[in-house]
């Protein structure tokens, strides 16, 4: 993975249901007003708020150190596009057949409270997808657009290290924390996890071999950011 350099900006390119909402208290804690989340509202369809990163004269923002989204292509404000200028990132990422069932309980539990809401519209999420199964087979392909633009199966081995400082895995939320914290350079701390999805039905264990064959560059990024991340924290221990 590339080094970080303290003096630009970081983006922290956060993945739907991998911890975000527990890492957004250690990234205040960490940058302090420095560190600035972006929010869509669900309730417009509008696209992700910028923040500016330079001031007129090209250097860098001493206010602006670390910029926090779900930058999505789908939506038309993915990376590397839409902050071309930072070139450094860092992000968690969780086995992809896990993360898309985690986002279809949470769909379904937020539909069932009347506050899921997608591109300015309420929707019943159970009507569109009445079970897991139908789901997990056809709608996965939200994923993709949380990764950079130009990630494909030949090149993610050489695209990913030039854009990442550092790859977390939330199975190894622990290590991931201590890990990013030296490679920040702050100081280290164990966060609760919140925003946890609940399983109210059974999830077919046949899918998950099915999942992986269809969508083979979603595994074989985990399976990447999986083995940095376990040499990096061999380098830390």
């Amino acid at each position: 993975m590339k080094a970080y350099n303290p003096d630009e900006p970081i983006i922290y390119t956060h993945i739907p249901k991998c911890a975000g909402t527990s890492v957004v208290r250690l990234l205040t804690e960490w940058f302090g007003p420095s560190y600035h989340k972006l929010n869509q509202d669900e309730r417009q369809d509008i696209l992700l708020p910028k923040v500016e990163t330079r001031d007129a004269d090209g250097r860098w923002l001493p206010n602006v150190k670390c910029i926090h989204g779900h930058f999505n292509h789908g939506r038309g404000y993915g990376l590397p596009y839409y902050y071309p200028e930072i070139t450094q990132y860092f992000t968690i990422l969780r086995d992809p057949f896990d993360l898309i069932v985690s986002m279809y309980f949470f769909a379904k539990g937020r539909s069932k409270e009347g506050r899921f809401w997608f591109r300015g519209e309420q929707v019943d999420f159970s009507k569109l997808y009445p079970s897991v199964t139908e789901y997990v087979k056809d709608y996965p392909y939200w994923l993709f657009h949380h990764l950079p633009q130009d990630v494909t199966l030949v090149n993610y081995r050489d695209v990913l290290p030039n854009r990442f400082v550092y790859m977390g895995i939330f199975e190894e939320m622990d290590a991931t924390l201590r890990n990013l914290a030296k490679i920040l350079g702050k100081p280290a701390r164990a966060l609760p996890q919140m925003n946890v999805s609940n399983y109210d039905e059974k999830v077919p264990e046949s899918l998950r071999e099915q999942f992986y064959r269809d969508y083979p560059l979603l595994k074989q990024v985990y399976d990447f950011a999986l083995a940095s991340h376990r040499e990096i924290s061999r380098q830390y221990s």
